[in-house]
């Protein structure tokens, strides 16, 4: 679990990090709708990896918490949060769901540059 906290803190910090600069650039060269979209969707795409690496550990490790049972429904409830999530993006039009994307996208990209050096060592 040690290495899961290191990607989790490093995840956390470069990836608001990204998700800021890139809400920055947005809003320099775009409107409110596009930066509040990056943040979200880096904010969803942070949450998203902090609750992952929580469940594939305790399936790996069972002892830490309940049973598949008890797994199996808090994935449900994530999966049902984000949906509701996009569905109110989508309905209300707070933000733009492409930029959403993006914002998700530059989390994803900054797992894997992370998970990559942490093969490496």
């Amino acid at each position: 679990m040690n290495q899961a906290r290191i990607l989790i803190k490093a995840l956390q910090i470069k990836g608001a990090i990204a998700a800021l600069a890139g809400a920055l650039i947005s809003l320099v060269f775009f409107s409110f709708h596009e930066a509040a979209g990056i943040i979200i969707g880096g904010a969803i795409g942070i949450l998203n990896f902090i609750i992952l690496i929580r469940f594939v550990y305790s399936i790996i490790n069972p002892e830490s918490g309940g049973g598949k049972g008890v797994i199996i429904f808090q994935y449900t409830f994530k999966l049902i949060l984000f949906l509701f999530i996009f569905f109110a993006i989508i309905k209300w039009q707070f933000a733009n769901i492409l930029t959403v994307l993006v914002g998700f996208t530059i989390i994803l990209i900054i797992l894997a540059y992370e998970g990559l050096q942490q093969a490496k060592s």
